[in-house]
């Protein structure tokens, strides 16, 4: 037989723990929605959990992409320029004052009288030799402007500038007015020697509207070349805004070289926009002989990677 006071004793330990249990949380139904809604909560926390897992984890994947995106552009754009044209000119006519319309692009915008430019053997020609001073010749293509551009050029000192004396060669990767500008800066002297900076133009400056954008990389002449004619190529990209990267090269012969001459970047508040692309020449008088005019040639503007 059971034992009744046993029996008893297990009947009032389960009475008390229920009398405990609905003054604690009410009676049955409402401890079963209170459950039921504990249950739902922690389900929420947990699928919160892992949803936010999920985004954190989506993110780290996105950034990586997108840096291995811009490393692969970054390494397009140290090869071979490869993208589309929007502005180039062969300088395949004669013409014996300006420079005309260009392949693509549009017609030249010249600076000062166009009797300081010519066409001729494949070559559209600054007269430096006939000005006074120390402005700016040449000009820029209104064409299709850019914020991604990829410019190269080939300019030659004919004749060769003689000992003392230097033509300096503005190469525009992004023009957005008169005053305002990213530019390659590089210098020609004799023998074939050049330097090379990045600059930046900008009319927004208080200190100065020229700045300096990266070092000046030099490259020595050969002495034994003396007034051999040294064709030069330059080929410079701007790309992007806030900030945008500017980066050239200058070399002399058939071979591009790999790597970037002079790397650097601005964000310089009016030059975040497209713009033109364009060349401008200034010259030096050597002591001993007039300025070398300015021959250019294999104008190409591409779009950057």
């Amino acid at each position: 037989m059971p034992d009744r006071d046993l029996v008893l004793l297990e009947t009032v330990k389960t009475h008390r723990a229920r009398l405990v249990s609905a003054f604690l949380s009410g009676e049955l139904a409402d401890r079963r929605v209170i459950n039921d809604n504990v249950r739902r909560l922690i389900g929420g926390i947990v699928l919160a959990a892992v949803v936010c897992a999920g985004c954190v984890g989506f993110s780290f994947v996105s950034a990586q992409l997108g840096k291995q995106s811009e490393q692969q552009k970054q390494q397009l754009g140290m090869g071979p320029a490869t993208g589309p044209v929007f502005a180039s000119d062969t300088f395949d006519r004669s013409l014996a004052t300006g420079w005309g319309r260009a392949d693509r692009g549009g017609q030249w915008q010249l600076a000062g009288p166009a009797s300081s430019y010519s066409v001729a053997n494949g070559a559209g020609v600054i007269k430096l030799s006939k000005q006074s001073g120390s402005g700016e010749y040449g000009g820029y293509l209104p064409g299709l402007e850019q914020d991604r551009s990829d410019v190269a050029v080939t300019v030659q000192a004919d004749p060769v500038v003689a000992a003392g004396g230097s033509v300096t060669v503005d190469l525009l990767g992004r023009r957005v007015s008169s005053s305002e500008d990213y530019r390659a800066v590089v210098r020609l002297s004799r023998g074939g020697g050049t330097s090379i900076a990045l600059v930046r133009m900008s009319s927004d400056q208080i200190d100065s509207r020229v700045q300096q954008l990266s070092n000046t990389v030099s490259t020595p002449g050969t002495p034994d070349a003396g007034d051999q004619p040294f064709p030069v190529s330059i080929r410079m990209q701007v790309i992007g805004t806030d900030p945008t990267t500017i980066r050239a090269k200058v070399w002399t012969g058939g071979t591009e070289p790999e790597s970037w001459t002079v790397t650097g970047s601005d964000s310089t508040q009016d030059l975040q926009r497209p713009g033109s692309i364009g060349l401008l020449a200034t010259a030096a008088a050597a002591p001993s002989g007039k300025p070398s005019d300015l021959a250019v040639d294999d104008l190409i503007a591409r779009t950057a990677p």
